[in-house]
């Protein structure tokens, strides 16, 4: 279900049985238009089944013009986390997990942080991959870059789809083009390596072996975090391996003492 709370774009899924309080809030990555949290369903899915509530946001929704880097989003991110109350999970993916690690020395050190194929610092290997997708949206070409953009995030050597494999047109091509265009460049030259060695908290970071795109050396983590690889992986791991990230989850959750 959806929620406009507190003035962006919020899907809220509590647990189907109310066996716990616990709290998780989840940053979502580009995409071309608010999905209501659809990228994290098989995670959403793991988190209720524990008896957490989750929030996803549309990490998005607060860049315009004048958010040209990923710090001032996160900044602009630090202002509404009182909006959302006590988190006891801070979630992200993909860009969404990059702001989730900035926001870092913002939250209660105690927070457990799961990221999915999450940068904390990117390279020049994968920005020229992102540009190269931004580029093509800021041309107004923006279905050539959603079928860029889904051609990079299947695992490496994939064969390449066929046109009835493309994804859909994005709905409101503008305003995909400006998402894709802004969202995308957001992530090229950040390194928030030391805010993420600094959390005392529990943190998972999960990639795929096989991404194009975010990849182990793009993580970084202290001893007491833990990075998985997910072999075989593209960019989705917990779409295309729901099973395993949902076991890596599990333990994050008892690790952190709500389950």
């Amino acid at each position: 279900m959806t929620d406009t709370r507190p003035a962006v774009p919020t899907a809220v899924y509590p647990p189907s049985t109310a066996v716990g309080t616990a709290r998780a809030l989840v940053f979502a990555p580009v995409t071309p238009h608010w999905d209501e949290g659809a990228f994290f369903t098989p995670v959403v899915r793991s988190l209720n089944r524990a008896g957490v509530r989750v929030t996803v946001v549309d990490t998005l929704a607060l860049c315009d013009a004048t958010t040209p880097t990923l710090a001032r989003l996160a900044a602009r991110w630090r202002d509404l986390l009182p909006a959302f109350g006590p988190v006891d999970v801070l979630c992200g993916n993909a860009l969404g997990g990059a702001v989730a690690q900035a926001l870092l020395p913002h939250v209660d050190p105690a927070t457990a942080v799961l990221l999915v194929s999450g940068p904390a610092r990117t390279d020049a290997v994968l920005e020229r991959r992102l540009t190269e997708i931004a580029d093509l949206a800021a041309a107004g070409r923006t279905e050539a870059a959603l079928g860029l953009l889904h051609r990079r995030v299947q695992p490496a050597g994939t064969p390449t789809p066929g046109p009835a494999a493309a994804p859909a047109p994005a709905g409101d091509g503008p305003q995909a083009a400006r998402r894709l265009s802004r969202g995308l460049r957001l992530l090229c030259g950040i390194d928030v390596s030391a805010a993420v060695r600094a959390h005392p908290g529990p943190l998972l970071q999960v990639v795929g072996g096989r991404s194009q795109l975010v990849a182990l050396r793009h993580t970084a983590a202290a001893p007491h975090h833990r990075v998985h690889v997910v072999a075989g992986a593209g960019m989705r791991p917990h779409a295309e391996q729901p099973a395993a990230v949902s076991a890596l989850v599990a333990a994050l959750l008892r690790q952190k003492g709500l389950i």
